[in-house]
């Protein structure tokens, strides 16, 4: 049987694993993912979830659903899954949100969406490390020497920092964004989206990694552009872009977005947008101004972008074409007066 380096398996023991850990990594050849384990999880597994609880002072059904929250399924009675780190997370979890005067319910919520981020940040991580795992294999490198330098590397804290900054920045963003709303509640927000025209049909054409090309393609220069005109991405959904800002910053954005992706041989862009009253929750939002931009995106022909005529009078005079459509029916909302929008000149 492979007996285990003596490097390797005084740093794993120290940083929590069993010998019984080490033993099953051993045999079943998922060393580098135990040290990857240890390294982002240190410490011994000595808890249950009733063990959890206890520890956290939290009972035991409640902390069954800040774990749900957090993204899992529960873990069965018995299996030791937790360690002190676990435990002293739900206890600051509980105290932040008394000390706040967080409802339980808001609570889960507000769990639930950071846990969504996150996953969505690991996800990225995760492909370039098991990218890492698989040239050093193809390279001829042991899983050992893959193990150790998952240990010996720093690239976890440098992404821990780079989380921890941009949370910060973005957190005092989102702040002034909110008190400026609340200071003035007759700011006029607008919503935009668009899509690449024709993207099924393309999409049916591609190979995987044709597609993913082409999707980060648009996505960075989505984001660029949105950005560099004073606009805000709020989401993606695959060949979708959802945008938030003042009127002429969407509309710009829309603009430039449209000029952007056929300076770059991408297919062809529609847009809808409409603004009004919206209604802000867990950095997404909803109403009847996002549904109505979401179904002008829908009937926008390639190359065109569709707003409510009347928002012709949110921006000033001349810096947008506005040219009637005359009245368009919009599923689930009712007819429309709409207009196209072009840059001047």
């Amino acid at each position: 049987m492979h007996t285990m380096r003596d490097e390797l398996r005084d740093r794993l023991l120290e940083l929590g694993a069993s010998d019984d850990d080490l033993a099953r990594a051993d045999a079943l050849g998922y060393v580098p993912l135990l040290a990857l384990e240890c390294r982002l999880l240190p410490g011994r597994r000595t808890y249950d979830a009733g063990g959890l609880a206890n520890a956290a002072g939290i009972d035991e059904a409640w902390a069954k659903q800040l774990w749900r929250a957090v993204g899992f399924p529960d873990v069965p009675a018995g299996v030791t899954a937790f360690s002190d780190r676990d435990a002293a997370a739900a206890r600051d979890v509980v105290r932040e949100a008394a000390q706040w005067h967080t409802d339980a319910e808001v609570l889960l919520q507000q769990i639930r969406v950071i846990s969504g981020a996150a996953a969505r940040i690991a996800a990225v991580e995760a492909e370039v490390i098991a990218d890492f795992v698989r040239r050093k294999r193809a390279d001829g490198e042991s899983d050992e020497d893959i193990a150790l330098a998952f240990l010996s590397d720093d690239r976890l804290e440098r992404l821990a920092r780079l989380v921890d900054y941009v949370v910060r920045i973005q957190l005092r963003a989102a702040v002034w964004r909110r008190l400026a709303l609340q200071a003035d509640p007759g700011i006029v927000v607008a919503i935009g989206f668009a899509d690449l025209s024709g993207y099924t049909e393309l999409s049916g054409e591609l190979d995987p990694t044709g597609l993913s090309r082409l999707l980060n393609r648009w996505e960075a220069i989505a984001y660029d552009t949105i950005t560099a005109h004073g606009a805000r991405v709020v989401k993606t959904i695959g060949d979708e872009v959802m945008f938030v800002g003042l009127p002429r910053e969407v509309l710009s954005s829309a603009v430039a977005l449209r000029g952007a992706v056929t300076s770059e041989g991408l297919p062809p862009v529609r847009g809808g947008i409409a603004a009004g009253p919206v209604i802000p929750r867990d950095g997404d939002f909803y109403g009847p101004v996002v549904n109505l931009a979401s179904r002008l995106t829908s009937v926008a022909s390639p190359n065109s972008i569709l707003v409510p005529a009347a928002m012709s009078a949110q921006v000033p005079d001349g810096e947008f074409v506005f040219v009637p459509l005359g009245e368009q029916f919009l599923r689930g909302i009712g007819s429309v007066q709409i207009s196209a929008v072009q840059p001047p000149g």
